[in-house]
């Protein structure tokens, strides 16, 4: 009988690579979804952040709005939410926001160029949404091909792993993390719609202190991810692993 050639390990290396990136982007589009159901922690950040302070110096600097700033925290808080409320309703309700200062008739919170923007960032959510069912589909499918090739060397993995780590770290190190966010904006949004705003022309960038409130969002979801990804590696694995096993067993029962 003629041997049966073993997968290669190169073939097992590529498809276990793409097993981890899937499961990488599968916890941070998880983590991502369920920290938006907090409200990304905005009461948390208010408070460490010092938005409320912030607003009361850039709220009356606004070339465009005026009377933010003589608003309570519990309305910033609102205004935030109904943002958040928007963008994860592809958009819909953002030139409805409005706001009132005390004494004064409400006034819409966003003018057009920030409702574009925030328009863009509702359409790159739907996309992650689209893109969550994906990475899901994907899962198992290459957790099974995994079991099947069986993993590589684990010196090929560890190095791999330590290299694309080290990559990634070294980028934010040498470029800073306000770079890579302003670059993540190049490759995401349209290079034609406005996605920079100063905090003297937008409530919505200072209502967010933009771009650090976006270092803490990251930061929770990085350490949500962090500790989800081995989790679903493994599970993937050792599910793909007990079926195989299964099936096994059903094709060879035990002779009595």
């Amino acid at each position: 009988m003629k041997k049966t050639a073993q997968p290669s390990q190169v073939a097992a290396t590529l498809v276990w690579f793409f097993y981890v990136v899937i499961v990488v982007s599968l916890a941070v589009t998880l983590c991502w979804a369920l920290y938006s159901q907090s409200n990304y922690g905005y009461r948390f950040w208010y408070q460490q952040l010092d938005i409320g302070q912030h607003i009361q110096i850039y709220g009356p600097q606004n070339r465009f709005k005026s009377g933010f700033e003589q608003l309570p925290p519990e309305q910033h808080w609102q205004a935030f939410e109904q943002i958040r409320d928007a963008v994860h309703n592809s958009g819909a309700g953002l030139a409805d926001i409005y706001y009132q200062p005390p004494g004064k008739n409400p006034r819409p919170l966003l003018h057009n160029a920030e409702v574009q923007h925030l328009q863009d960032v509702a359409d790159f959510i739907d996309l992650g949404r689209v893109l969550f069912w994906v990475l899901l589909a994907l899962w198992l499918p290459l957790a099974w091909l995994c079991v099947w090739l069986k993993a590589p060397p684990m010196r090929w993995r560890l190095g791999i792993t330590v290299f694309t780590v080290g990559a990634v770290l070294a980028w934010f190190l040498i470029a800073g993390p306000t770079q890579v966010f302003y670059q993540f904006h190049l490759w995401i949004f349209p290079a034609d719609h406005q996605w920079f705003f100063y905090w003297q022309d937008s409530l919505m960038s200072t209502l967010m202190k933009a771009p650090v409130l976006f270092g803490g969002i990251a930061a929770v979801i990085a350490l949500g991810a962090l500790l989800l990804t081995p989790v679903l590696y493994w599970l993937g694995l050792w599910g793909c692993a007990t079926a195989c096993a299964a099936g096994v067993a059903l094709k060879n029962p035990p002779r009595i």
